[in-house]
């Protein structure tokens, strides 16, 4: 009987998969159709190139509007100029583009849909289960490549409600939340990452990450299973990172409880390189009449920030305001009509996270950040807080205005304090029993590489189609 009801259901998939891809299709063998439904090569295989499968209209779409994939708008806008055509960046739009069309007409199947005995005769009989998902997508490469702006290319065109786009940050402190929202409720509960997994999947099947990466024990911990769930549910990733999988928190503690989400990552994920040597942030753009990072700190340029703050505030009084968020309180000592004015000590030289700079910016389309000095190595935990700002701040395309101590390009120096930072780092080694002061947790690489990062959106950021309209 069951062997019966198996055969039944493998019949009405081949017969429903094989008549949805001839729709479309050469005439070609239905054994070809039947075993790669959500296959990218499969679709290559039928139409190469570009727009190997004619527009249609999805579960998602409205009728009369016509679908436009990744590819067609990449070469769309870098014909038109806005964008610079770099084949580089083309290749992981091809590569976006399969799956743009590979989730059209896919959905998870709920993980208890079927019996496991029933799942377990239909893979006899194929080799593989019946919903398997599009393979994920994890694009890395070096700072200001376009890893972000073609992954927002995807996501903007993909014509399904059930999609997500998030910085990895703020990804991380939601999960979080919703860990401690749900041991607070049910504090028995042995496994709280299912519940949120099913929640996720219930949003969104398509999640993109943008800057991913991991520095944190506890994300470590969290992202083991997290992931796990999530692909077993069916969610389709995708993400840009910096680094590649196995660079992951190499090096980092308990690292090796890490080591199956890399696995996993490598075995879900096809890993594709952006890297074309042009950081096209630090490319020159159209600069702003008024200069909004003002250098070196002197009577001069605080007379010009006080200019700009009335400017931006439209003369109305500056006061504090304090800002209520997951059971904390951030005071911001002045702020005006959606524009805040902090010293660099106030936000970077104290015990403040992510969470903190992502709730600022949801309040101000403005910062205005003084006073800001050279940082070093002897600074890293203020560099790291700075950074993390630049992060929140670009993600959320807030206006920055600044003074400095230094040009933007001299802002930090990863030499200085160097060796008094090694010997910090022998001293903890010790205690930690760890043995290679070369990995890039000991040496310092990982900060001046976020540096890197933070310096090429820092450039960006003074340009004309980036600052608040009222400055330019």
């Amino acid at each position: 009987m069951l062997k019966h009801s198996a055969q039944l259901i493998a019949k009405r998939c081949t017969t429903r998969a094989s008549v949805r891809l001839l729709r479309h299709a050469p005439s070609v063998s239905t054994t070809m159709i039947i075993y790669r439904p959500y296959s990218s090569a499969a679709a290559h295989d039928f139409f190469p190139e570009a727009d190997y499968m004619p527009n249609r209209r999805t579960k998602d779409q409205k009728q009369g509007q016509r679908l436009v994939s990744p590819l067609t708008k990449y070469d769309t806008i870098t014909a038109g100029g806005s964008v610079h055509s770099d084949p580089h960046q083309r290749s992981i739009v091809k590569h976006l583009d399969r799956l743009w069309y590979d989730l059209q007409n896919y959905t998870p199947q709920s993980k208890q849909t079927m019996s496991p005995s029933l799942v377990g005769s239909i893979s006899k009989l194929f080799g593989a289960t019946p919903t398997r998902s599009p393979t994920s997508l994890y694009v890395y490469g070096n700072v200001g490549t376009g890893k972000t702006m073609v992954m927002d290319l995807f996501y903007d065109t993909l014509p399904i409600s059930r999609k997500r786009r998030v910085h990895f940050h703020a990804f991380m402190l939601e999960v979080h939340a919703r860990i401690h929202a749900i041991k607070k409720t049910n504090p028995r509960l042995a496994n709280p990452i299912a519940p949120i997994a099913d929640d996720l999947v219930k949003e969104s099947y398509v999640l993109c990450f943008d800057e991913f990466q991991v520095t944190d024990i506890a994300d470590a911990m969290i992202l083991r299973k997290l992931f796990t769930e999530l692909f077993d549910r069916g969610v389709v990733l995708v993400t840009t990172s910096n680094r590649h999988p196995t660079e992951l928190y190499k090096n980092g503690i308990q690292r090796q409880s890490f080591v199956p989400c890399i696995e996993l990552l490598m075995n879900r994920c096809e890993v594709l390189s952006l890297d074309s040597g042009t950081d096209y942030r630090k490319i020159e753009r159209e600069q702003t009449t008024q200069p909004v990072f003002l250098h070196p700190i002197n009577a001069a340029t605080t007379k010009t920030i006080d200019a700009i703050t009335r400017k931006l505030t439209h003369n109305k009084p500056l006061a504090p305001m304090t800002l209520h968020f997951l059971g904390r309180a951030l005071v911001i000592p002045e702020q005006a009509d959606g524009v805040a004015r902090v010293r660099f000590h106030d936000v970077c030289a104290q015990p403040l996270s992510a969470a903190d700079y992502l709730e600022m910016v949801k309040h101000f389309h403005t910062i205005i950040l003084t006073d800001i000095p050279q940082m070093t190595m002897k600074h890293r935990a203020e560099a790291r807080r700075f950074i993390t700002l630049i992060d929140a701040m670009y993600e959320s395309k807030t206006t920055l205005v600044a003074s400095a101590e230094n040009s933007i390009l001299d802002i930090f120096n990863a030499d200085e304090g160097k060796e008094a930072l090694q010997e910090q780092m022998r001293l903890m080694m010790d205690e930690l029993s760890v043995a290679d002061i070369s990995s890039p947790l000991f040496t310092g690489q990982e900060e001046a590489f976020a540096f890197q990062r933070a310096l090429s959106r820092l450039i960006q950021m003074q340009s004309k189609d980036w600052v608040n309209k009222e400055l330019i």
